[in-house]
């Protein structure tokens, strides 16, 4: 608090070397809080791991009766389960803090190797002496490794940590634990290669990352082998430099098959939302929803569509986005509500979850067993996981309508969860909210209104132009 107090209570620098000093102070305070948030974050899942009362045990006495829960909610674990507890917990800390599970995960992780292993670094943190970042570095690489040798290559760099920059202390601790670990680098290595994964995350203007964890020596062959195949084109490209020629390569690779190969098409399902509304009024700025990423050009969308085996149907709300009604009456009703879903909820309705549709399943809000129904205001997505959690763990979910979910953890924190094809969300209290443009200062001609069924005697809200035309 000392230190709070200090940097609130100065004035605005007046030189470069005041203004270096405050960042000196945040700096500290910074690592102070991370030090703080590690104690929190170990204590209390040392308290779920001990099973202390929650507000769901006290409403129910018998929580802990396994034979009972295996009837009640079909699967093969207990709530007592640790692993499971411990991943519940992760999920409620990652909704309070707004932060992904996996986030949370590694900094939990983290918070147990300085509670249990390395009390000198977190007292560090504490009095804001080494940074958050060499602090996980030293947790990331001692872990697996005896205590001792842990708390050994820490005394022997803490000195250090006090003054030397992150990437220099990440250098160091990574010698360091070459040089003690009790392990052969070969079964480390066997270890390590079970770790294999490919991963993606968004960035901004409809573009991704694509991320494959390999071995070394593969992914230095996958990168050169694609260099080599650059190469040969670069001497013929006016256009484009040598990174794009790689990224090309690569994806042409995946998608079409190398030069020479007969080209094949994938037939994998690729969900677009493409507003008819902005498709009409602002088709140069209008944006389209790419299931599992999010928006993207309306142009990209329609060159997407255009090459698409079938369409599907979808009437929205235009001024909230909401799904309304999916206009395919020939599919059966499970169908057609799964498709709903699909469209509405574009991944697990978990919050902070981002599993797609194909890794999620049709979840009753309201159990069906206790009376719940097969409907529109009763469904959701949700992935295995997120189902145990539900159903074995008492997590709790509740409707509020537009797909828009009140979710209740097992420790009582609440958390409104919306559905991400929501534009505008309107208030769930009872006060109307303001009125807000969709499309500020577009006005919708006659024709788009016999287009969209609207009657043009019909005033439409917030418009600038609401009046029927000649």
């Amino acid at each position: 608090m000392t230190a709070v107090t200090k940097l609130t209570s100065a004035q605005y620098p007046r030189s470069p070397a005041q203004g270096l000093e405050q960042l000196r102070e945040i700096s500290r305070i910074r690592a102070m809080l991370d030090g703080l948030e590690s104690t929190l974050l170990a204590d209390t899942s040392e308290m779920v791991q001990r099973g202390m009362p929650t507000p769901l045990s006290e409403e129910n006495p018998t929580l802990f009766d396994y034979k009972r829960e295996i009837e009640e909610h079909g699967f093969p674990l207990s709530r007592a389960d640790q692993d499971l507890n411990r991943s519940s917990f992760v999920a409620e800390a990652a909704m309070v803090t707004r932060t992904s599970e996996r986030s949370t995960f590694n900094r939990l992780a983290t918070a147990e190797g300085l509670r249990y292993v390395h009390e000198h670094s977190l007292f560090a943190l504490y009095t804001g002496s080494i940074t958050s970042r060499t602090a996980a570095a030293l947790v990331k690489q001692t872990r697996g490794i005896p205590r001792a040798t842990a708390q050994q290559i820490e005394a022997g760099l803490l000195p250090t940590a006090i003054t030397a920059s992150d990437a220099s202390m990440s250098l160091r601790i990574k010698r360091a634990r070459e040089r003690l670990h009790p392990q052969p680098a070969a079964d480390r290595r066997t270890r390590a290669e079970m770790g294999r994964s490919l991963m993606w995350w968004p960035e901004d203007d409809g573009m991704a990352v694509l991320q494959a964890y390999l071995p070394a020596e593969d992914v230095l062959s996958i990168f050169n082998t694609v260099t080599t195949h650059a190469n040969l084109l670069l001497s013929s490209e006016q256009e484009r430099p040598l990174g794009q020629l790689r990224a090309d390569v690569f994806r042409d690779s995946l998608l079409d098959g190398w030069p020479g190969q007969a080209k094949r098409k994938p037939s994998l399902f690729v969900g677009l939302t493409i507003p008819a509304l902005e498709l009409l009024t602002n088709p140069e700025r209008g944006i389209a929803n790419l299931e599992g990423y999010g928006p993207i050009p309306l142009g990209v969308a329609l060159r997407l569509a255009a090459n698409a085996p079938s369409l599907k149907p979808i009437l929205t709300d235009p001024w909230t986005g909401s799904i309304l009604d999916l206009g395919r009456k020939r599919y059966k009703p499970s169908k057609a509500l799964r498709d709903f879903l699909r469209v509405r909820d574009e991944h697990c309705r978990f919050p902070g979850c981002r599993r797609a549709p194909e890794t999620s399943e049709f979840d009753h809000i309201d159990d069906w067993a206790t009376g719940g129904t097969t409907s529109v205001q009763n469904a959701q997505l949700l992935c295995k996981r997120h189902q145990i959690y539900k159903h074995v763990l008492g997590w709790q979910a509740v409707h509020l309508g537009n797909g828009s979910l009140q979710w209740r953890t097992p420790h009582g924190v609440t958390h409104l969860e919306l559905p991400d094809g929501l534009l505008f969300p309107r208030a769930l209290g009872p006060e109307p909210p303001p009125v807000q443009l969709m499309l500020p200062g577009t006005t919708i001609d006659a024709q788009s209104k016999r287009l969209l069924g609207w009657d043009e005697t019909e005033d439409i809200p917030g418009f600038p132009d609401n009046s029927p035309e000649p």
